[in-house]
């Protein structure tokens, strides 16, 4: 070991890093502990030792032109020599008139030490908060004496306490503002920290300077269901009497007599010869599938060199970017537009999963370092769960000569983080199937935004989902980035629409006689730009490899994108919010590779006004994108109209999107898939009121049902 080595060692044990978590070389893994002190260390260094805010650090990933080529050594069994390791760390220096931001790269040397490679001011952009910051400026606020001389006015209870939940300002229009954060405030009846203060929105939103924590203005929010009348216009108290608890946690609820229901038998996922994937580091293989598990602050789970039977299909999928616009016109509320991804980052809010709890089964975790504003440590255990799932039947015929049936049962492997942004979870799992094809689930759960209400009222900007609570339409845009190398990287994109054939019944044309015919039109996309999805036309995007002919069909090998042809942006395309979802205007977005290229709402999305330069700029150059190295984007979402079911915790809204091949085989890839039989699945007859355990119990059960112990997959 040489010295620098033996420091950086000595500096990571002191800080708490622990030496065990190292993983097996790969330049695609996340940045360790090691590399992020070292990193942090020569920061620091360059500084000149000035207290320093630490926002993020993530990796750097390499050239496409260098990695590609190393991933393909690496999946013959070549030797392979160790790529740059670059860190891209963003920080800033505080004063109390303001603060700068910078970003650094940094080159992680293979001693372990790290050298700053350069230095950049973030000059025309707004930098994201962080968790850090929204406390402080939270402690701030609360300690403010016009902000409480506010609160004093609305004559709550002596024993309430006032809850304060940072948010994204958003943008008014055009012009550069100073970095905000706004707050939305609540009452608690309750001392539990876990009680649901969204039951109690109070009418009041004060925004504060985030880079000095000083509060910049107190604004009101309308309190009638229509018009701009708020807490200045109403004569009398402010009626906070009218707010009843609405709880969640299990343990409030039994508390207060609300027990949970008993008539839940317990469900269990057993896989007594345990799971059937293997972990290298973090390349994961299971049954054909390999692929590496990546994961950063900006997009949480990238997944990178997908192979199946060691054929390339995909160079990197992620989800890149999200936004949740809000619908309610009304000062302050019609900035309210969240990207949850750029404004804070699906790593930074990742949960840490535990097991009997988000997934079943055998389970693997992924963890996560970071670090704190000042630099320290932070690690995040279990932010990736790693199981497989029974997904049904799989695949089944039965001969009805014979009656005798094959069927197998479909096993699907999941990858799965989820990430709580202020209120509202999201769930992002990537599932990979027996038959070669790979689904993003993403589910929206959590708890609604609120805003007060007068009692008796109503509103047409959202729905009453408890006294005095309103809960404002909004929509959830994702936006997918989908990086193929469908055989290789010289790929098309081929839009294909099934449609019907010309029919005249007075004259019927001879090639469609008597009107049955659809034909499916093709229409490869050439040039960087967009285009929507089309149910009526059962329209699917083919991503083709032109070079490559399936020797069966005589058709290019692909996958195919089944879209997800959801309601893309409300708002008006002339306004602020338009302009700022750069991926909301269409369903699919086709674009030439270009490195760095990654986050379609652009790189910085906090108060942006329309200046991000994201995808709108990438398919404005108009470049190439027909047998070349490509990237596809896909937007889909849910428009969410809030129900009183939905609250106080809304159950999971599930929305899927789908990558299937495409004559990119001879046969059926899950043809070889094992039969699903009782003798390997253990199933068991139900009967009420009872227990059976062991075989002679389902044997003797199986008799008195007429079965005889027979199973139809036996």
């Amino acid at each position: 070991m040489t010295v620098v080595q033996s420091l950086v060692s000595a500096i990571s044990t002191k800080l708490g890093f622990s030496n065990d978590r190292q993983q097996p070389y790969h330049p695609l893994n996340p940045l360790s502990a090691a590399e992020i002190a070292s990193s942090v260390a020569a920061i620091r260094k360059d500084f000149g030792g000035d207290r320093l805010w630490f926002k993020s650090t993530q990796l750097v990933e390499p050239p496409k032109a260098e990695l590609s080529p190393w991933l393909d050594d690496l999946a013959d069994g070549k030797a392979v020599e160790r790529l740059p390791r670059i860190a891209e760390t963003l920080l800033g220096k505080r004063n109390a008139e303001g603060a700068k931001w910078f970003v650094y790269k940094t080159t992680i040397l293979e001693d372990g030490s790290a050298e700053v490679r350069s230095k950049e001011e973030v000059t025309s952009h707004h930098v994201p908060p962080d968790m850090g910051e929204m406390i402080a400026a939270e402690k701030s606020l609360l300690d403010d004496p016009e902000f409480k001389a506010a609160i004093a006015k609305l004559q709550l209870p002596s024993n309430a306490k006032v809850v304060a939940d940072g948010w994204i300002y958003g943008a008014d229009n055009v012009e550069d503002t100073p970095r905000f954060i706004p707050f939305m405030v609540y009452l608690s009846f309750s001392e539990n920290p876990d009680t649901c203060h969204y039951a109690a929105p109070l009418p009041i939103v004060p925004v504060v300077r985030a880079d000095t924590f000083k509060l910049e203005k107190l604004e009101y929010t309308p309190i009638f269901g229509t018009g701009d009348k708020t807490l200045l216009d109403l004569e009398g108290p402010f009626p906070w009497e009218a707010y009843m608890p609405n709880e969640y946690d299990a343990s409030i609820r039994d508390a207060a007599g609300l027990k949970a229901r008993d008539d839940v038998k317990p469900y269990r996922v057993l896989q007594p010869e345990g799971a059937s994937f293997t972990l290298e580091g973090r390349v994961i293989k299971w049954q054909k599938w390999s692929f590496h598990i990546g994961f950063n602050y900006r997009e949480g789970i990238v997944l990178s060199d997908v192979r199946y039977d060691n054929r390339k299909t995909f160079y990197r999928l992620s989800v890149s970017d999200m936004t949740v616009p809000y619908g309610d016109p009304r000062a302050p509320f019609h900035r309210k537009q969240a990207f949850d991804l750029g404004d804070v980052g699906a790593g930074l809010t990742a949960n840490e999963l535990a097991l009997g709890c988000d997934c079943l089964g055998e389970i693997a975790y992924l963890n996560f370092d970071h670090f704190t504003q000042d630099g320290s440590p932070l690690l995040q255990r279990g932010v990736v769960c790693i199981h497989e799932q029974d997904d049904g039947i799989g695949w089944k015929h039965t001969n009805f000569r014979t009656n005798r049936p094959s069927v197998t049962r479909s096993r699907i492997l999941i990858i799965q983080t989820i990430i709580t942004v202020a209120n509202y979870e999201y769930i992002f799992a990537w599932r990979f199937d027996q038959a070669a094809g790979i689904s993003l689930e993403v589910r929206a759960t959590g708890i609604l935004s609120t805003a007060a209400i007068l009692p008796g009222e109503t509103s047409p900007y959202g729905n009453v989902v408890s006294p005095g609570v309103l809960a404002t339409n909004h929509q959830h845009l994702f936006s997918i980035r989908i990086d193929p190398s469908i055989d290789g990287d010289s790929n098309t994109i081929v839009q294909e629409d099934s449609v019907a054939m010309p029919f005249d019944k007075a004259n019927p044309p001879a090639d469609n006689k008597w009107g049955v015919g659809y034909t499916v039109e093709k229409t490869p996309i050439t040039t960087s730009g967009w285009a929507d999805a089309a149910p009526e036309k059962n329209r699917v995007f083919k991503i083709t490899n032109p070079n490559k002919i399936n020797p069966i069909s005589g058709k290019p090998v692909a996958y195919k994108l089944v879209p997800a042809p959801s309601q893309l942006m409300l708002a008006h395309p002339d306004s602020i919010a338009y302009a700022r979802a750069e991926f909301g205007e269409h369903h699919l977005y086709v674009t030439s590779y270009k490195d760095g290229e990654l986050y379609s709402g652009g790189l910085y999305t906090n108060q942006s006004n329309g200046n991000a330069n994201g995808i709108r700029s990438w398919i404005d150059r108009k470049d190439n994108v027909e047998n070349t190295d490509i990237v596809l984007w896909h937007t889909f979402g849910l428009t969410h109209n809030p129900r009183v079911e939905d609250f106080p915790v809304m159950p999971c809204e599930t929305h899927m999107i789908h990558l299937k091949p495409n004559d990119f085989f001879t046969a059926s890839p899950a043809i070889d898939v094992p039969a699903s039989t009782q003798a390997i699945n253990q199933s068991r007859l139900h009967q009420p009121g009872q227990h059976l355990q062991g075989s002679d119990e389902l044997e003797k059960a199986a008799k008195s049902n007429g079965l005889n112990g027979k199973s139809c997959c036996k």
